[in-house]
């Protein structure tokens, strides 16, 4: 097994990548199984799409498939290319698209229904007029019942923009 494929590996990747851009990374270490496992649980069993925003590492991805979400209904979206090669290599029956999430509609749009959006975005640190328009963006993926589930590191939540038609919940502890 080479250096940059082992399992332990990945935190320095990350990090790495952390380093590179925090604004559009947000954390230093990726997500943790049990937020991971939180965040898959979430996702209703019916048909659709499950789109992934900002997989980074594939954590939560990991967790999507482990749930029973058939590879073939993942679409994971991620804009930093070293994340995106990692990605296509650990997850190669699972589309993932390098681009961003702002144009999430023209990204997903036409690959039909869409059950969830599952977001690792760091809504926190990147612009707030960027946050604006990848919310903008989810009616034109959305039909009714689509879930939209975000984890923040913070108390207040980072979704102030989200259309009105998403429901809101809170998971109290990660």
């Amino acid at each position: 097994m080479s250096r940059s494929s082992g399992p332990m590996s990945q935190p320095w990747h990350f990090t790495r990548e952390f380093l590179r851009d925090p604004h559009a990374i947000g954390a230093v270490l990726p997500s943790s199984p049990f937020l991971a496992r939180r965040m898959a649980a979430m996702v209703p069993h019916s048909p659709g799409l499950v789109v992934e925003l900002g997989p980074g590492m594939g954590p939560v991805t990991k967790a999507l498939l482990e749930s029973g979400i058939p590879p073939q209904d993942l679409v994971l979206v991620e804009q930093a290319p070293a994340m995106v090669r990692h990605l296509r290599r650990h997850y190669p029956e699972v589309e993932v698209i390098e681009g961003d999430a702002a144009h999430i509609q023209h990204l997903v749009a036409h690959r039909g229904p869409v059950r969830a959006v599952v977001s690792s975005l760091p809504l926190r640190s990147i612009p707030k007029a960027v946050v604006e328009r990848i919310f903008q963006q989810l009616p034109g993926i959305s039909h009714h019942g689509t879930v939209f589930i975000q984890f923040t590191y913070h108390f207040r939540s980072s979704c102030q923009g989200l259309p009105s038609e998403f429901r809101r919940g809170r998971v109290a502890h990660n």
